[in-house]
């Protein structure tokens, strides 16, 4: 077992992937940005390199956990509260995939194939996992079990691009319908059995993730911005976002922890269904959503990597979670 008395390796959670996340959601929000203003294509290349950079940094690091401490990644995986984020793993691929897909599309559909096959193993151990745990209860269930799920619907950002569309259709259908299986699941227990521990309160922008993906998904795969389901993706999208900044006094008083990256990908995501949505036509408003959550994101990514590479060298991101 590891040495809890001081930093180590094995306490890496496998949540921290979910920085990837959120630089790669950001790299492909620029992208779109570039798309839709005047505004440099090589603020998402650079952003884009460095989820990949990241990526391989954490891949390393969590390598190194699963030869050094096995019993500890096992335990993880296992863990009715952490398996939902063994499923940033992929994600973390997807989405630097997305990011770098307009600025070397080798790299992008290397990193699709990987996190999508990976996508799949680890959707099937993750439902497997919430359906044979006898001990599971109300209180194990968070806004980040929606992680998965995101996962999905990720798949056809740039499946299209590297893969039959059959493939990603196959991705979509499983993650909106399990969205929507799961939705009541999580409500239910933000509404009735009290708040979550503070440490998880940033999950609470993971609610903005499955519909603003799913709305780039059913672009992507050919449906319109325009289009009922579109229209209704988009909204709740927004209402989403409202909701997230209403709990913003709250979200504020929670403690520092990898967790606080949970905010990046929603954002990001967000901010690239606004954005695309305006681009494509479907009215000004988009721009000015588009352009605040774009802002939102950039900074809270800007702050989150400075609060993260500080906790870093000096051990507090590596001490066992509590």
């Amino acid at each position: 077992m590891p040495d809890v008395s001081r930093p180590s390796v094995a306490h890496l959670p496998v949540g921290a992937f979910a920085m990837v996340m959120g630089i790669g959601g950001l790299a492909a929000a620029w992208n779109r940005a570039s798309d839709a203003w005047p505004v440099p294509g090589a603020i998402g290349a650079v952003l884009a390199w460095t989820a990949v950079a990241v990526l391989a940094a954490l891949l390393i690091a969590y390598g190194v956990k699963t030869v050094r401490h096995p019993q500890v990644v096992a335990a993880e995986w296992r863990h009715p509260i952490r398996t939902a984020f063994t499923a940033t793993i992929p994600i973390a691929t997807l989405v630097t995939a997305v990011g770098l897909q307009p600025h070397h599309g080798p790299t992008s559909a290397v990193l699709w194939w990987a996190g999508a096959g990976t996508m799949l193993l680890v959707s099937v151990w993750v439902i497997r996992t919430w359906s044979t745990d006898a001990q599971l209860t109300h209180v194990h269930v968070h806004p980040a079990w929606f992680i998965p799920v995101v996962g999905n619907l990720v798949v056809p950002l740039a499946g299209v691009e590297h893969a039959p569309v059959d493939i990603s259709w196959f991705f979509f259908g499983v993650g909106i319908l399990y969205w929507l299986g799961l939705l009541p699941i999580v409500l239910t227990r933000l509404f009735v059995h009290g708040v979550i521990p503070p440490r998880l309160a940033p999950t609470l922008a993971i609610m903005v993730a499955p519909p603003a993906v799913a709305a780039i998904a059913w672009v992507r795969l050919g449906g319109e911005w325009s289009d009922p389901l579109g229209r209704i993706l988009l909204a709740v999208t927004l209402f989403n976002m409202i909701t997230l900044a209403v709990h913003a006094g709250a979200l504020r008083a929670a403690p520092f922890a990898l967790p606080a990256w949970a905010y990046t990908f929603p954002l990001a995501a967000a901010a690239v269904a606004f954005i695309s949505a305006f681009h494509e036509g479907s009215g000004d408003f988009y721009a000015w959503a588009g352009g605040v959550t774009l802002a939102l994101a950039s900074a809270f990514v800007l702050a989150l990597a400075v609060r993260t590479a500080h906790g870093f060298r000096t051990g507090e991101l590596l001490q066992p979670e509590p």
